[in-house]
């Protein structure tokens, strides 16, 4: 009875503040807090959820799991100082691929077994900080593509289940670090943006090195996340703007401003034509991107939590979200 009546209380409060225009998230606890760093949340299509908690202690640092089905968090391996975290929908099932300064480690989908690691390379200079930073997956080739520090982009054939480090692959000029990549199926090709405002696809090939095909100079100012929407290619731009490309052309159709402060995460449904950010003004909005002309249209806004939001997952009825230096996973429904 006691629970029920804390149900009818909290279904109150959340429809007045509904009505404010304000929407409180439920919660789940992690087992840590959650760093700030990009995209710092991602989820499976079997309901898991991961997250980035870097630690400057030795041995403090790890993954942060937090099963939906069950509302279970737990420990999952330890890390050193990672970069991204996402999980990828494979031939072969969904895997958790987290990059970092030492590398990229391809876990299963729960982070019980590690299935490949790929270390950085030695050929950038000594001075430099060398990483690894996003990951995605080309579906006809079962390729998991890398992106890299030097602004080069490393394919893996995870065909089958067995994971083969392939040819690195450089740009076709000087560039800045990788920020993000996806794949586009339209386009049929690899897209990268990098943190000096370069979008650049790239030709996928099963033997020889991906080429970069071609390169869209200041497409964006600081690049958080380049994700495909069907006839769109959609950045989320650090600023707090969303920047939305014709897919075929890279013409630019939209520029939208997004959110007061800085975008800190973006994630989507392209079979949606859906983009869902999240940024340090404490906001989460839905975007729908019209199919054909690009059109964008804000569906739902919420005030998350009173913190620095830096991550946001999709799952069935809606989003979860973290935040900076905070143990919550934030559950938004969208009505």
């Amino acid at each position: 009875q006691g629970s029920e009546a804390q149900d009818r209380l909290a279904g109150c409060e959340k429809l007045l503040l509904a009505v404010k225009g304000v929407e409180m998230a439920a919660a789940s606890q992690l087992t840590s807090v959650a760093s700030l760093l990009h995209n710092n949340l991602a989820s499976s299509s079997n309901g898991w959820m991961a997250s980035i908690h870097n630690s400057l202690n030795a041995g403090q640092g790890k993954l942060l799991l937090h099963a939906l089905a069950s509302g279970q968090s737990k420990d999952g391996p330890e890390l050193v100082q990672a970069t991204s975290i996402r999980f990828l929908e494979t031939s072969q099932g969904p895997v958790l691929v987290v990059t970092s300064t030492n590398g990229t480690q391809v876990y299963a989908e729960d982070a019980t077994a590690l299935l490949f690691y790929l270390p950085v390379s030695d050929s950038a200079s000594p001075d430099s900080l060398r990483y690894h930073q996003a990951a995605c997956y080309v579906p006809s080739l079962q390729h998991i593509v890398i992106g890299t520090s030097k602004g080069n982009i490393w394919p893996v054939n995870a065909a089958a289940g067995q994971y083969v480090q392939m040819h690195e692959s450089a740009p076709s000029s000087p560039t800045a670090e990788v920020a993000d990549l996806c794949f586009c199926p339209l386009a049929d090709a690899v897209v990268s943006v990098h943190n000096n405002g370069d979008l650049r696809l790239w030709r996928a090939s099963q033997e020889e090195p991906y080429t970069n095909s071609e390169v869209v100079p200041n497409a964006c100012q600081a690049p958080v996340r380049v994700v495909s929407l069907g006839a769109q290619l959609a950045i989320a731009d650090g600023p707090g703007t969303i920047l939305i490309f014709d897919a075929l052309s890279r013409e630019l159709k939209a520029e939208v401003t997004a959110h007061a402060r800085w975008l800190s995460a973006a994630v989507s449904r392209e079979d949606m034509g859906l983009i869902v950010t999240v940024g340090e003004d404490t906001v989460l909005n839905v975007w729908q991107v019209e199919s054909s002309e690009g059109i964008v249209t804000l569906m739902h806004s919420t005030t998350v939590t009173d913190k620095l939001l830096c991550g946001v997952a999709l799952h069935g009825s809606g989003a979860s979200v973290v935040a900076y230096d905070s143990d919550q996973l934030f559950h938004v429904n969208f009505d």
